[in-house]
Parts: C-alpha cells; sequence; structure tokens
C-alpha cells in the first residue's frame, strides 16, 4: 500500500451477522460450506485450538464461537481470562452467553483494521483469528497488514497467534471446486461480505514473517492456516 494512501477501514454487517444467522451458522458455515466448498478439516482446525489456547485468550472475529466453545478451559472459570473483538453487536453477545460460567469475558466493539485495538500492549498469551480476513476490505494482505501488526502487539512474547483465511480463487495455492468458485464469485460481488480477490497465499508468509520470527504456514483447502510464534518489537 503506497505510504500516502489510507487504510481500509471495514463497516458493520448487522443484518448479515444477526443473531438469526449466528444461531445457522454452525450448520450451514461450519458444516457445510467448510466441508463441501471450501475443503477445511474442521478437527484439524479445532486441534490448533486445543493445542495453543491459554489462560488470556483473545478472539478475534467470533461469529458464533464454534471452536473455542468446544475447547476446553485451560484453568478455572475465574482465572480464564477472554477478550473477544468484533465490528458487530450479535457475535459479541453470542460470545458473552457462550462463555458465560466458562471465563471472564471482556466484549470489544472494534474494527480489526483499525490501530490501535482496545487492549495493552503483551496483554494476551493466545489469539485466534478464523474466518476474519478474507471478509474485511483491503485489495491484498499488505492492505490488511494492521490487523496483523496488532496482533504482535498484544501477543506477549511467548504468546501464539493462529487463524485461517479463504485465498482468492485465482491464488495458484489452491484448487477450488466449482461451488468455490461460485460462492467466491458471489460472496465478492456483494455488499461487504467477501474481500479475497487479490489474497495469495505468497504475500500473506510475507506479511508474517515480518512480523513473527516462527511461522507455520499451510493450505487447507481454499485457506490459509498459520500458527506463529515470537511477535518482533
Amino acid at each position: 500500500m503506497p505510504a500516502n494512501a489510507s487504510p481500509p477501514r471495514s463497516a458493520p454487517n448487522p443484518k448479515l451477522y444477526s443473531h438469526r444467522n449466528l444461531l445457522r451458522y454452525r450448520r450451514l458455515v461450519v458444516g457445510l460450506s467448510h466441508r463441501f466448498a471450501w475443503k477445511l478439516d474442521n478437527t484439524e482446525l479445532l486441534d490448533v485450538y486445543l493445542r495453543h489456547v491459554r489462560e488470556r485468550h483473545l478472539e478475534v472475529g467470533p461469529a458464533d464461537l464454534h471452536f473455542l466453545s468446544h475447547t476446553p478451559a485451560p484453568t478455572l472459570a475465574h482465572l480464564w481470562r477472554v477478550d473477544v473483538l468484533d465490528i458487530n453487536d450479535a457475535p459479541l453477545n453470542t460470545a458473552r452467553e457462550q462463555l458465560l460460567g466458562r471465563a471472564q469475558t471482556s466484549l470489544h466493539k472494534h474494527d480489526v483494521l483499525a490501530a490501535p485495538w482496545p487492549l495493552p500492549d503483551q496483554s494476551v498469551d493466545s489469539l485466534a483469528c478464523g474466518n476474519v480476513l478474507h471478509c474485511v476490505p483491503g485489495k491484498d494482505f499488505a492492505a490488511k497488514a494492521t490487523a496483523i501488526g496488532e496482533m504482535v502487539r498484544v501477543l506477549t512474547d511467548d504468546g501464539t497467534a493462529w487463524g485461517y483465511t479463504l485465498l482468492g480463487a485465482r491464488d495458484p495455492a489452491i484448487s477450488p471446486n466449482l461451488l468455490a468458485r461460485y460462492l467466491m464469485h458471489r460472496y465478492n460481488r456483494a455488499n461487504n461480505v467477501f474481500h479475497n480477490t487479490g489474497d495469495r497465499l505468497s504475500d500473506l508468509s510475507r506479511e508474517l514473517d515480518a512480523r513473527f520470527t516462527e511461522v507455520r504456514l499451510w493450505v487447507m483447502g481454499c485457506a490459509a492456516v498459520w500458527v506463529a510464534r515470537g511477535p518482533r518489537r
């Protein structure tokens, strides 16, 4: 992104991310889209949570909080602190309901692309950002890199950040089927749904490597999945 260019900003989409739609998210998105369109392995994605969730956790873009809801608390409820960040109200309210009695929850209504996030420096030990970056504006991952920079800022030195995002249909790193191509075309043409036409695996690798000393990045179906440690200060 040119030095004099204004960074992109997200806009709320309360109609899409409504309480009613979140009740159907697990079946339609995690159950059907992940399996038949995006070819994501939900068991493997859950395993990343099981391996890395810590006592001070940040969930970015929670949707219906599917994977965190299926992750055992790493400590007692009064010691597990979970921050949740989203620009829409319904995902935040859903997260509060899901975590009631399991954790001490703090909700942050905030744009993932707007720095700074409303959290202190080095305040979380684990951070998840799933199905988020392909939904926020930006012609490529460089334009969305503010979000990655904020992950670095809020993560502790020994913390772990992970996530997954759908790559653009024309990225040579993936081979989307006809359903995936159709859905990506439709969602990118729709208002404020997908913004991933220019998202490329090589660009995400560059942005992560510039900000973390240890990055594991791999392709799963139509998505890039990453686990990153060692935030560069």
